[in-house]
């Protein structure tokens, strides 16, 4: 009862519609497309948590910051994801509609172009919209190419290999997770309103989130060496390369799509 007034509450006038809460580490060469692309679609602000970069993140949010877009966040703690996600939801329940919690190297949108805003106005009476991914291997790169992410890597694999990560009502949540997150009242369902269960086939239509996975050959070598905010396991490289090796199977330009429908 108390999370409904609270949402009553911040609904008729939320500061932001629209957030996205991330944790980094040595990701500055992607942070400034990332950021901006989001904002393209719809997201109003960024809660970043900085979780042991010795890159030059900070120089490349450090415009960001001053626009008022990214609320930074040093999160020096081992396997800090979902303790970064707790910190967020409890910092900034009241001034945000909804958060999405997903990374850096996952881009999210609309493949019909629209405001993803407008499309979560149907969704308001969920406490968490599941979003599929699809997820995208090196596209051949060996090295990092100069091109945008977006535009370098158009190979991905079939839907046999997907997941989803969730954009929350964080009025209404209880257990956040790195994928699905707990409620206190009804649960996260996908954009056709089904419950996700394992092996069900994802739907791309309505919302995706494109997850590049491994970006180029050598920025997978160095995603394996820098380990993982969510596990203290530690990355096994021929895994890695087997599994990057099954994510090129189809070509698929549907963000490319969407950019020149919503521009």
């Amino acid at each position: 009862m108390r999370a409904r007034l609270r949402d009553r509450a911040v609904s008729k006038a939320p500061r932001f519609k629209l957030t996205a809460c991330a944790i980094f580490r040595e990701e500055a060469p992607f942070l400034a497309e990332w950021i901006r692309f989001h904002q393209s679609v719809g997201f109003e602000h960024f809660y970043l948590y900085n979780n042991f970069s010795t890159d030059d993140f900070k120089a490349v949010l450090d415009p960001f910051i001053q626009e008022g877009l990214v609320t930074l966040v040093d999160w020096p703690r081992p396997v800090g994801q979902l303790s970064a996600y707790k910190d967020c939801i409890r910092r900034h329940w009241h001034e945000a509609l909804w958060i999405g919690l997903f990374d850096i190297d996952e881009f999210l949108f609309a493949p019909d172009g629209r405001d993803v805003r407008s499309v979560l106005n149907a969704y308001r009476d969920l406490p968490g919209v599941c979003v599929w991914q699809a997820f995208y291997g090196s596209s051949g790169h060996v090295e990092r190419p100069e091109s945008p992410v977006v535009e370098a890597y158009t190979m991905r694999a079939g839907p046999d290999i997907t997941t989803a990560k969730t954009i929350v009502n964080p009025r209404m949540v209880y257990k956040v997770g790195v994928h699905l997150s707990k409620f206190l009242s009804g649960e996260g369902l996908d954009t056709h309103r089904r419950t996700i269960v394992p092996g069900m086939p994802p739907k791309l239509d309505i919302l995706r989130i494109n997850h590049y996975w491994s970006r180029s050959l050598a920025d997978l070598d160095q995603k394996i060496r820098r380990g993982d905010a969510s596990t203290s396991a530690l990355r096994d490289r021929d895994w890695h390369f087997d599994f990057e090796s099954k994510l090129n199977v189809e070509r698929d330009e549907a963000i490319l799509k969407a950019m020149r429908r919503a521009g």
